[in-house]
């Protein structure tokens, strides 16, 4: 009998757990909350920052070109979209068909038998995952496996605004007017910001790129709020070798230092209080000890994800305390000093094993709040948990 192993997400690194699993010959079934790739269609219209050849794996590739399917030039920069169109939709629809589930929801993990509390340090593995799903439809579902593998992801479950990453007083009651992810401004959102008055919360990538996009829209004014002033204000990396980066990374830092009379940059600020004024929204700040309110039409708070720990709730997962991933990967990852996500380095595979035997978090999802994940890297967790997982010893701990 084939070792049964659920993987539980699927975009990029969900889908290649599924085509190396397949390969190896497991049982293997992928469970998706939305479609294939769901977030990253949440993001659709964004070009990746990393050229086509980071983006794929040799299997995924190889399995394509023999399906004559058309892919992309090495040095092609593909939109979210086009990343899903031209390489995870087809993977997910021909080389997992009849694999892939979507529309299913992990409700929650544990173990046939047994409590979170059961067993510590001993077998726990002789005791089968035991996955609870919920369908679109509301149906219900229990599946069992042997190894479990959550590529679940980050993006959706977004950080508050507020002073310390808690809700703004009033931030709980309007969240479906702050938008935490992306928006597409050159597309079907252009007609909402044209023209209108915007606070911009934060200051990675993320907000870079949601003020270049205003920039290109008409009579826009944005209130661009900075929780602290760093100089510059995105790292500038020397000879990056990702010119949309450093493009968009310069773009910023130059906007930050008051170029723009449309941009006004409010250093050291934190979001106390909001709430709705009819068609506006009112935004209590404080700064330097002092209150200001704001009156603004929308407001992008672009502060980061979290990771969902509460599927995994009811089984033996060591967190960090401050990225809230996996805490061996997470050890390893704060011991990187530089703020070049290229310049990783390639970690132990040890630093994927959780005291939950079987259990891999891997993916975005594995570094937590830490937001230097690539998709090479997760390309290269799968095949060292595989690895792993064909070693002899590993194999008794599994059957």
């Amino acid at each position: 009998m084939s070792i049964r192993l659920v993987v539980l997400g699927a975009g990029p690194i969900g889908i290649e757990a599924a085509l190396v699993a397949q390969e190896r010959g497991y049982d293997v079934q992928v469970y998706e909350s939305n479609t294939v790739g769901g977030n990253i269609k949440r993001w659709g219209h964004v070009k990746l920052f990393s050229p086509w050849h980071m983006n794929h794996s040799a299997r995924g590739v190889r399995f394509l070109r023999d399906a004559g399917f058309p892919l992309p030039e090495n040095e092609a920069y593909l939109s979210g979209t086009e990343y899903l169109n031209c390489y995870l939709e087809p993977l997910a629809r021909e080389a997992l068909s009849g694999r892939v589930f979507e529309r299913t929801r992990v409700v929650g993990i544990s173990r046939n038998g047994l409590a979170k509390n059961d067993l510590i340090g001993g077998p726990r593995q002789e005791h089968p995952f035991r996955i609870l799903l919920e369908q679109d439809t509301g149906k219900e579902q229990l599946e069992e496996a042997e190894i479990v593998i959550d590529a679940t992801g980050t993006y959706g479950h977004h950080n508050w605004m507020g002073n310390g990453n808690l809700p703004a007083l009033g931030e709980r009651k309007i969240e479906n007017r702050i938008a935490y992810e992306l928006e597409d401004m050159s597309g079907g959102k252009r007609h909402d910001y044209q023209g209108k008055s915007v606070l911009l919360v934060g200051a990675g990538y993320s907000a870079a790129t949601a003020l270049e996009d205003l920039r290109k829209l008409d009579a826009v004014y944005v209130h661009w709020l900075v929780r602290n002033k760093t100089d510059p204000l995105l790292p500038l990396i020397k000879d990056d070798p990702l010119p949309e980066r450093k493009r968009l990374s310069e773009r910023a830092n130059s906007l930050a230092d008051g170029v723009d009379k449309n941009i006004e940059l409010h250093c050291g600020a934190s979001v106390e209080a909001v709430r709705s004024k009819g068609e506006s929204l009112l935004v209590e700040l404080s700064q330097d000890g002092k209150q200001t309110e704001l009156n603004v039409d929308h407001i992008l708070a672009h502060v980061g994800f979290h990771p969902d720990n509460s599927i995994y709730r009811e089984l033996q997962v060591h967190e960090c305390y401050a990225s809230m991933g996996p805490m061996k990967l997470s050890a390893a990852l704060m011991g990187e000093s530089s703020t070049n996500c290229l310049a990783q380095t390639k970690k132990n595979v040890e630093v994927l094993v959780n005291p939950e035997p079987n259990f891999f978090i891997l993916g975005a999802k594995s570094y937590g709040k830490n937001s230097n994940f690539l998709i090479r890297i997760g390309i290269e967790q799968v095949e060292e948990v595989f690895l792993l997982l064909g070693d002899s010893k590993w194999q008794r701990t599994i059957s």
